[in-house]
C-alpha cells in the first residue's frame, strides 16, 4: 500500500497553480514512477480525491487496475441544483478570508479544523497542526477554486470499462447525493455500491467501525484483480 500527501498538503511542499485534476494526476504520476512503485494499481480516492482518481484512471488507464471511491464528488454536484449552487458560492466565500484567519492564528485558537476523535493521539495532533497551517489551508482554497476545471476535465472523461469499481457512501447524506453516488456506480458494469448507515463523509475513513467497511470494499476490489474475477455484489 502507498499513501501519500497532495503537493502542499501535510508534509508535501507546494506545488504549481493551477491545483486543478490534470495537475494533480501528473503530479501523482510522476511520483509513482519516481518512487519505482510498480503498477498497476488500485487507486483509492475520498471527496474531492475521487475526482483526482478518476482523471488518473482515464488519463493511464493501463496503468489503473481497479478504483475505490469513497463518498467522492460528483462533477456536477455544485451545478445540478440551487442547494449545490448555494453551496459552492458559500464555500467560495468562505474560501476567500480563511487563509487570512489561519495566518492570524484564529483557525488555530478555535480548532475550526478538528481532527477525528476515533484517531490516535499522536495522529490526531498530526492533523489539527496540519489542518490550521497557512500552507495547508491555502492549498485547499486552492484546490477548491479549480473546481471549475477539474469538474469539467473529470466530465470528459469515459467510463471506466469493466475495471473493478467500488464505490462506498456515507448513508447520512442527502437523498440527491447518493442518487450521484449510485451515478458514479455505474460508471464499470463491474461495480459494487455500499451505503453505510449512519456514516458521515468523515467517519468512513475514520470511525474505527464505519473505516473497516472502506478497508474490506478496498480488499475486495484487490481480490477482484489479483484473481481476475468479477465483484461479488
Amino acid at each position: 500500500m502507498c499513501a501519500y500527501d497532495r503537493a502542499g498538503l501535510g508534509w508535501s511542499e507546494a506545488g504549481p497553480e493551477p491545483r486543478d485534476a490534470r495537475q494533480i494526476s501528473s503530479e501523482l504520476h510522476t511520483l509513482l514512477k519516481g518512487a519505482g512503485t510498480e503498477g498497476p494499481y488500485v487507486l483509492v480516492g475520498h471527496s474531492y480525491g475521487g475526482l483526482y482518481a478518476r482523471m488518473y484512471a482515464a488519463r493511464y488507464p493501463n496503468q489503473v487496475a481497479g478504483l475505490v471511491l469513497v463518498d467522492f464528488s460528483h462533477p456536477e454536484q455544485f451545478t445540478r441544483s440551487p442547494q449545490g449552487r448555494a453551496m459552492y458560492e458559500q464555500i467560495r466565500r468562505i474560501g476567500a478570508v480563511i487563509p487570512w484567519l489561519t495566518r492570524l492564528g484564529v483557525i488555530r485558537l478555535i480548532n475550526f479544523y478538528p481532527a477525528h476523535p476515533d484517531l490516535p493521539s499522536q495522529q490526531r495532533a498530526q492533523i489539527e497542526a496540519f489542518n490550521s497551517s497557512t500552507r495547508q489551508v491555502a492549498t485547499t482554497v486552492e484546490e477548491f477554486s479549480a473546481t471549475p476545471q477539474t469538474n469539467s476535465q473529470v466530465r470528459s472523461t469515459q467510463s471506466l470499462g469493466d475495471k473493478p469499481l467500488a464505490v462506498v457512501s456515507a448513508g447520512e447524506q442527502s437523498s440527491s447525493w447518493l442518487e450521484m453516488q449510485d451515478e458514479l456506480a455505474a460508471l464499470s458494469p463491474n461495480s459494487i455500491h455500499r451505503v453505510v448507515e449512519g456514516a458521515t463523509h468523515e467517519s468512513l475513513l475514520y470511525d474505527k467501525g464505519d473505516s473497516q467497511v472502506t478497508s474490506a470494499a478496498i480488499e475486495q476490489v484487490v481480490d477482484a484483480v489479483r484473481t481476475d474475477q468479477p465483484l461479488t455484489r
